[in-house]
């Protein structure tokens, strides 16, 4: 293999990994950006439980007293 195969097989490699890894970039922030949505889904249900929660207390409460 001449010098200047080498280094085109170095440059094709090099330019391969880059695209890789600008591949895996979109991914991760793909990811990242759901599991933002994730945790802002989660925060709402778990408002949505506490508010139910409270709720089952007053009912609980309200029929206690009857």
């Amino acid at each position: 293999m001449t010098t200047d195969e080498r280094l085109q097989f170095l440059l094709q490699s090099t330019e391969s990994l880059h695209s890789s890894v600008q591949d895996l970039t979109g991914k991760v922030h793909d990811l990242t950006v759901g599991l933002a949505e994730l945790r802002g889904s989660v925060a709402d249900l778990t408002r949505v439980v506490e508010i139910d929660a409270e709720n089952i207390r007053r009912l609980a409460n309200i029929a206690a007293a009857h």
